[in-house]
Parts: structure tokens; C-alpha cells; sequence
């Protein structure tokens, strides 16, 4: 079953994460970068992983930031609506 109220919460928390990072590094420049940014990310969170006494709460933050950082690639590098996307692609 799916806790909406944990759903929303992340939300906000990625949500943060993402207006944190937009405002202190502006938008990304390019795909590349976006990319990179993204993988360096998951990167850490993989440390986290394969760490056999990781810590919970730093994967999560991980977590956190690389949803953060997807959703800006979307804001930033493909930030199409629905409609603009049909147009596009038309």
C-alpha cells in the first residue's frame, strides 16, 4: 500500500533540495552536465550501499538529491509540457 503522506513528504523534501541547488549553482548548462551531475550523485549513493555499516539516513539524502537532480534536468534541460511535447514531436 502506498503511504501518500510519505510520498508528499519526500516531495518536499526533494522540492528543497531542488531550489537549494538551483539557487546556489543556477540552472545546468547542458545535458552533459546534467548528466554528470546526476551520476556523481548516484555514485555516492552507491558508496552508501555497498558500505556494510552505511548509514540509513546518508542514503536517503542521497536519495533525496538525485531526484532532486533529475527533476532539474527535466526543469532545465527538457522542460517541455505535455502539449509542447506532442507539438515537438508532431
Amino acid at each position: 500500500m502506498i503511504d501518500w503522506n510519505l510520498i508528499e513528504s519526500l516531495l518536499l523534501e526533494v522540492k528543497s533540495e531542488f531550489l537549494s541547488a538551483t539557487t546556489r549553482y543556477g540552472p545546468f548548462n547542458s545535458a552533459h552536465e546534467g548528466y554528470a551531475i546526476i551520476l556523481e550523485e548516484l555514485d555516492e549513493l552507491w558508496g552508501e550501499v555497498k558500505d556494510k555499516d552505511g548509514d540509513a539516513m546518508a542514503a536517503r539524502k542521497e536519495a533525496i538529491q538525485i531526484a532532486a537532480m533529475a527533476l532539474r534536468f527535466l526543469h532545465d534541460i527538457t522542460p517541455f509540457t505535455r502539449e509542447e511535447k506532442e507539438e515537438h514531436h508532431s
